[in-house]
């Protein structure tokens, strides 16, 4: 993919890749990206600070938090930052990319290398987990066993300073402190984005991915001097190790070898997700396919009937119940979203689709885009049933700062001009 100008790569940060994807499609950013030179131009008018620095080098602002459920996990805090702070933030990666994607390149093993996506949904590409799923079939007919290991909360516990130390190296960033070298502004970027704090980065924002991938590479580059590993020994997915010794070192010894790398940056493993397998472990390769075999064929009229509908959400149900780990019934309803709106019955599919989110909160954004797309396309829904489910809904999930799903809902009583009680809504207005 090409790397195009840093004033194409600016707008597409900030037009795609500012607002998380986690957050309904009314969150949008592509003005700012238009206007980011007039914007950029005036941040840069502003007067020198006392030590000759830039004005906006003193510039602190602090990201609004949301919290997004993840299957069979607790909620993941995401962050929006101050738009003036991603901006910027944004203008300094852009700037700098070709070099950042050199420090990238330098790992060997990672699966979620930075590139630039010029047509789809977010600034950066987004990785396939199958990428690792089929690395670790591929190594378990050579080896032996593998080690698993996962760094423990890796964005939300990224040290900012560790930034320049892998971009520039640690002895180099430790001695060069001044913001004329790339990787201490990126630092103190972020820091200032973050009301100062130099511990994480925003869950959300693609300049996260960015910043976290060439710190993950850091750790790579480490890994592949220590244990003399390539592509065909070790992966990298985003923060989730595969590894195996073409020496013959047994897994304890690569888990310490692992621990001991990601210490240099600051960060540790996550002790219960880091283990060692046997190559014998059966894979978790197929459910999708197995997820999407049963996907109901429209009829004539482009209507779906409700016994191939019915049909369907049992097979997804079985698939579940072999693979409770993996979220298959999320990707299950997003592969059959159009037989979900065109479905004969929509009334057992909006009763369905609300008990399916019940058990999974993971599936809002499911219950919600089939909701309006339903209303759009045949403007039965369920008004009184939508209605009465959010106004007992929100409430709980108020009382319990579960804000990515207020987010969501909110957005579809909007979208479908509900009319909701103030009384029944009240644990709401105390939420930020």
């Amino acid at each position: 993919m090409s790397a195009k100008t840093k004033s194409e790569r600016l707008k597409r940060l900030v037009s795609h890749g500012y607002f998380a994807p986690e957050l309904p499609p009314c969150f949008v950013s592509e003005d700012i990206a238009k206007y980011r030179k007039s914007i950029l131009a005036g941040i840069d008018a502003l007067p020198t600070n006392r030590r000759g620095t830039p004005g906006h080098h003193a510039f602190i602002s602090e990201p609004a938090w949301f919290y997004f459920p993840r299957f069979g996990k607790e909620d993941r805090r995401h962050g929006v930052p101050n738009p003036v702070s991603h901006l910027l933030l944004s203008r300094a990666l852009a700037n700098n990319y070709i070099d950042l994607r050199r420090k990238a390149r330098a790992s060997k093993v990672t699966l979620s290398p930075p590139v630039f996506d010029w047509s789809g949904s977010r600034a950066l590409m987004r990785p396939s987990v199958e990428l690792r799923d089929n690395f670790r079939v591929n190594l378990s007919s050579r080896r032996e066993e593998y080690v698993a290991a996962d760094v423990r909360a890796f964005f939300h516990s990224i040290y900012t300073h560790a930034i320049p130390w892998a971009i520039h190296g640690k002895d180099f960033a430790k001695q060069n402190r001044g913001s004329r070298h790339y990787g201490n502004l990126i630092d103190l970027l972020c820091r200032n984005a973050q009301d100062g704090q130099t511990l994480g980065l925003p869950v959300g924002p693609d300049t996260s991915r960015l910043i976290a991938e060439v710190v993950a590479s850091a750790v790579d580059v480490h890994l592949q001097l220590r244990l003399g590993i390539g592509a065909r020994d070790a992966s990298r997915y985003i923060d989730d190790y595969t590894l195996s010794s073409p020496a013959g070192a047994n897994g304890e010894e690569l888990l310490s070898v692992v621990r001991q790398s990601v210490a240099i940056f600051e960060l540790e493993l996550n002790n219960e997700k880091s283990a060692i397998y046997p190559t014998s472990h059966r894979q978790n390769n197929g459910w999708q396919q197995a997820a999407r075999e049963h996907l109901p064929r429209p009829t004539q009229g482009n209507r779906v009937e409700t016994s191939a509908l019915q049909h369907f959400l049992y097979q997804l149900g079985r698939v579940c119940i072999v693979h409770p780990d993996m979220n298959v019934e999320k990707f299950g309803l997003q592969h059959a979203r159009s037989a979900l709106i065109n479905a004969d019955d929509w009334e057992t599919v909006q009763f369905s689709l609300i008990n399916a989110y019940r058990r999974n909160a993971s599936l809002v954004p499911v219950l919600v885009e089939a909701c309006l797309l339903r209303q759009v396309a045949h403007g039965d829904v369920q008004i009184e049933i939508l209605t009465e489910f959010i106004e007992n809904r929100i409430p709980v999930l108020a009382r319990a700062n579960r804000t990515g799903e207020i987010i969501w809902l909110l957005f579809m009583a909007i979208r479908l001009n509900l009319t909701l009680s103030a009384n029944l809504l009240m644990p709401l207005f105390t939420v930020e």
